[in-house]
């Protein structure tokens, strides 16, 4: 099958090159109907992380129209999300094992897991128990995903903090039981007083901003809190002073995709989520960019317009 794919051959430059795909014995071979843009591929977008060329696009999902002779889940016409790279293309493989069922009613540009399982890593880190007080730092499509997968966890309180308001009003309709604008209020008071005192038993730190890890170091109770590092910090923090979260003996873990001691495992539980609903994905797509303006569409990603949540590509 020939296929139309984007090549990142120098940082802020895309070229096309049309290849012949094929699944091996142990592969489907997957038209692709989506394809989300991550906030981590603005490393390679950059310049941070080469060498050049290189292909990318990890979140994406689509239609199987062929299968390896030794799979044995799927067929032709199954509706899959993938965990697998090389996802901004017209058509992509993945292994057998790394693709996961799609149910009838989950559209299929709603189907990109690869995200989700990020946050199944992030809870599953975070580990909140009844009664605990949480915050999430940042409401991006992380920060308002995160918020859906802890609504239902009988946590006391669950604060969403962010300068947009219109992103704390999604985080409400998403399960924040309060919200924080620091515009407008003074975070550390807020948390205060939400919590009668007890500060925050976790904080999910979702905004990428260095200068965010001290103050989130403020918000934790003392005696194991535990702050969660969710997004990836593209600018070195060269001013943490950590020596506040040594006296209050809290834990520091940084769930990223390495953190995950099952990724697999971890999309699985995210797509059988997403299947029950549980990740509602209403209002997350802002944008959307055809295959042809892939390079629209990571400026767009780098310079964000102020209505930006989530953009994926379609080819």
């Amino acid at each position: 099958m020939e296929s139309k794919r984007a090549i990142l051959v120098e940082p802020r430059r895309f070229e096309f090159e049309v290849a012949d795909v094929s699944p091996s014995p142990t592969q489907v071979l997957v038209k692709i109907a989506a394809c989300g843009l991550c906030n981590w591929e603005l490393n390679h977008w950059k310049g941070i992380i080469t060498p050049y060329p290189m292909r990318l696009g990890h979140e994406w999902a689509g239609t199987i129209i062929e299968t390896g002779r030794e799979v044995k889940k799927f067929k032709p016409g199954d509706r899959v999300s993938v965990l697998s790279l090389q996802g901004f293309a017209e058509y992509s493989v993945a292994e057998e094992n790394m693709t996961f069922a799609l149910a009838d009613d989950v559209k299929l540009e709603d189907g990109i897991g690869e995200p989700l399982k990020c946050i199944i890593t992030v809870v599953r880190a975070t580990a909140p128990e009844a009664g605990d007080h949480g915050v999430v730092l940042g409401c991006g499509p992380m920060g308002l995903w995160c918020l859906q997968a802890m609504s239902g966890h009988l946590t006391a309180s669950l604060t969403a903090v962010d300068v947009d308001e219109n992103k704390l009003k999604l985080a409400r309709k998403f399960g924040a039981t309060h919200t924080i604008n620091p515009k407008n209020e003074d975070i550390l008071a807020r948390i205060t007083e939400i919590t009668g005192g007890h500060l925050a038993d976790f904080v999910i730190e979702g905004t990428g901003r260095p200068e965010m890890l001290e103050k989130a170091s403020l918000m934790i109770k003392y005696k194991q809190g535990r702050m969660i590092l969710m997004s990836s910090h593209e600018e070195a923090s060269r001013n943490f002073d950590f020596r506040d979260m040594v006296h209050r003996g809290a834990k520091l873990l940084v769930a990223h995709p390495a953190y995950s001691l099952d990724q697999p495992d971890d999309m699985r539980r995210a797509i059988e989520n997403l299947n029950l609903g549980i990740f509602d994905m209403s209002e997350m797509i802002t944008h959307r960019f055809r295959l042809d303006d892939i390079q629209k569409a990571f400026e767009t990603l780098e310079h964000k317009p102020s209505d930006y949540i989530k953009g994926i590509v379609i080819p």
